[in-house]
C-alpha cells in the first residue's frame, strides 16, 4: 500500500510540473533563478550522482545504515564479557583490632608447648580499620542466552532491511530525477515547435499582407493574421519560461547552481516479457517487497525471542578485591569465581501478553507482505497497460501530425492562389500547431510510462539496456 501511494504521489507530482511547465505565463519566470545560458552540459548521468551527492534525505539513509550497524554490537553485548572496578574510602566511628598470640614462628611455639619458654608474643589483627580503603575488580559472561540467538539474527537481518529501504529510496530518486530531465528536453522540443508555428504565423501575415496590397485579401485577413502571428509569439515566450521551470525543478532535484544545459538523453527501454513474466520479475526484484518479506521474518523471530526468555541463563563471574585491613588471614586481596544460572519464573505474566504481541504482529507483517504482492501485479498490469497507450497515441499523434501537415500545405497554396479564405488556412495552421505539441507531449507520457513501468518491475536503473518489449 505504501509503495502504491508513492507511485501514486509521484505520478501526480510528474503530471502537475508538466501542466505547470506548459501553463506558466511570462511573468512567473521574471523571479526564478536563471538556469539559462552559459554553464555546464550535464548528462543524465551525472544528473543522477548529483542527486545521491546533494540530497540530504539520502544522506539520512546513510546514517541509518551506520545506526543498523551500530545495533548489531549492542546484539552481541548480551554474550561478551561485562567488566567493571570499584573503589571506596570509609571513615568508621573507631578502629576495631584484636591482639592473639603470634603463631608464626615455629620454634618459640615449639619451646612454649615443651614448657621451656616463655608464652608467644603477641600481634595485633585490625578487624576495622578508622580510615578503610578498599578496590575491587569483577569480570562477568554469559556461558548461555538463549536469547541472544534471534537478538542477532535479527540484528544482522536488520541491516539487509536497511539496506533495501535505502536502496528504495535511492531507486524512487533517480526515477524523479530521469521523470524531470526528460521534461526538460520536451520543454526544448516544445520551444522548436513554438519558433516553427512562429514562422508559419509570420509568414501567413506576409501573406495576408501582399494580398491585401494587390486587392486579393480583406483588412479581416490581415488583422486574423497578426493575431495569429502575437498568439505564437506568446506561446514562444510561454515556453522559454515553461523550459526554464522545467530546468529549476531539475535543478532543485540535483543541487544544481547557476545556468546549465542538459545532453539529449536516450530514450528508456521497457523491459521485456509479458504480463506474468514481469509480474514475476517484480515479485523477485522489487526492494520493497524484499523488505516486506524481510519483516515478517524478523517479526517470527522477535516472537522465538519471547520464548526464550522461558530457557534459563547460565553465567559466569571472577570477582577480585582488596582491602586495606588483612582480617584474620593476614591477606588483604582475594578472588573468587563464580558459575550461576538464573531462571525467572514467573513476571506477572509480561512474557504472556508480549507472547501474544508479537504474534499479532506478525499476522500483520503477512498481511502487510500479501497485500504488496497482490499490489506488485496490479502496479505492473496498469503500467503495461500505460505504456500500449503510451505507444499507441505516440504512432497516432504521428499520423495526425502527417495528415495536419499535408492539410496546411495544401490550404496555404490554395490561400496563395485565392482559392481558400483565411479561416481556412487559420484552422489548418492551428491544427498543425495542436499536432505537433500532442506529438511532442505524447512521447513525454510513453517515456513516463516506460519508467513507471521498468520501477514496477523492480528496475534499479532508470534507463533498461535489455533492449525493447
Amino acid at each position: 500500500m505504501k509503495a502504491l501511494i508513492m507511485q501514486t504521489r509521484i505520478h501526480v507530482a510528474l503530471v502537475l510540473v508538466l501542466m505547470m511547465s506548459m501553463a506558466l505565463p511570462a511573468w512567473a519566470a521574471k523571479d526564478s533563478p536563471a538556469y539559462d545560458g552559459d554553464g555546464p552540459t550535464l548528462s543524465l548521468g551525472q544528473a543522477h550522482k548529483m542527486a545521491l551527492a546533494h540530497n540530504y534525505n539520502i544522506k539520512n539513509l546513510q546514517e541509518t545504515i551506520r545506526q543498523a550497524d551500530i545495533l548489531i554490537w549492542q546484539a552481541w553485548s548480551i554474550l561478551l564479557p561485562n567488566l567493571s572496578m570499584n573503589g571506596s574510602v570509609t571513615r568508621n566511628e573507631k578502629e576495631l583490632a584484636m591482639m592473639t598470640p603470634d603463631l608464626s614462628d615455629p620454634a618459640a611455639l615449639t619451646a612454649m608447648l615443651s614448657g621451656s619458654g616463655d608464652s608467644l608474643p603477641m600481634t595485633k589483627i585490625v578487624m576495622q580499620e578508622k580510615w578503610g580503603k578498599s578496590f575491587g575488580f569483577t569480570a562477568n559472561m554469559a556461558l548461555f542466552n538463549a536469547r541472544s540467538i534471534p537478538l542477532l539474527r535479527n540484528a544482522y537481518a536488520n541491516v539487509d532491511l536497511t539496506n533495501f529501504n535505502a536502496r528504495y529510496q535511492k531507486n524512487e530518486l533517480l526515477f524523479a530525477v530521469t521523470a524531470a530531465y526528460y521534461n526538460v528536453q520536451t520543454m526544448k522540443e516544445m520551444i522548436f515547435v513554438a519558433e516553427e508555428n512562429l514562422k508559419n504565423a509570420s509568414e501567413f501575415h506576409k501573406l495576408s499582407e501582399a494580398r491585401l496590397r494587390v486587392g486579393q485579401g480583406t483588412r479581416i485577413d490581415l488583422l486574423r493574421a497578426e493575431i495569429e502571428r502575437t498568439n505564437a509569439d506568446k506561446e514562444l515566450k510561454n515556453a522559454k519560461d515553461s523550459l526554464t521551470l522545467a530546468k529549476t525543478s531539475l535543478a532543485f532535484l540535483i543541487g544544481q547552481k547557476g545556468p546549465y544545459s542538459i545532453e539529449e538523453p536516450v530514450k528508456a527501454k521497457a523491459v521485456s516479457g509479458n504480463l506474468d513474466d514481469i509480474s514475476q520479475k517484480a515479485v523477485k526484484d522489487r526492494l520493497d517487497l524484499k523488505a516486506s518479506r524481510l519483516s515478517v521474518e524478523m517479526a517470527e523471530r522477535d516472537k522465538l525471542e519471547t520464548w526464550m526468555k522461558y530457557i534459563p541463563t547460565f553465567n559466569v563471574t571472577y570477582n577480585w578485591t582488596w582491602n586495606s585491613a588483612a582480617g584474620f588471614s593476614g591477606e588483604k586481596d582475594s578472588w573468587a569465581l563464580i558459575f550461576g544460572a538464573s531462571w525467572s519464573i514467573f513476571e506477572g505474566g509480561m512474557r504472556e501478553a508480549e507472547l501474544c504481541e508479537r504474534a499479532s504482529k506478525i499476522r500483520q507483517a503477512r498481511n502487510s507482505a500479501r497485500q504488496m504482492g497482490l499490489d506488485v501485479r496490479e502496479d505492473v498490469e496498469t503500467a503495461l497497460l500505460e505504456l500500449d497507450k503510451g505507444e499507441r497515441n505516440v504512432e497516432l499523434a504521428a499520423k495526425q501530425l502527417d495528415l495536419a501537415q499535408e492539410s496546411y500545405d495544401l490550404v496555404h497554396r490554395q490561400y496563395e492562389n485565392g482559392l481558400a479564405s483565411s479561416l481556412d488556412l487559420l484552422d489548418a495552421q492551428t491544427a498543425l500547431n495542436n499536432a505537433k505539441t500532442g506529438k511532442v507531449l505524447e512521447e513525454l507520457q510513453r517515456q513516463l510510462a516506460v519508467l513507471t513501468l521498468n520501477k514496477a518491475a523492480g528496475e534499479i536503473n532508470p534507463l533498461v539496456s535489455g533492449g525493447e518489449r
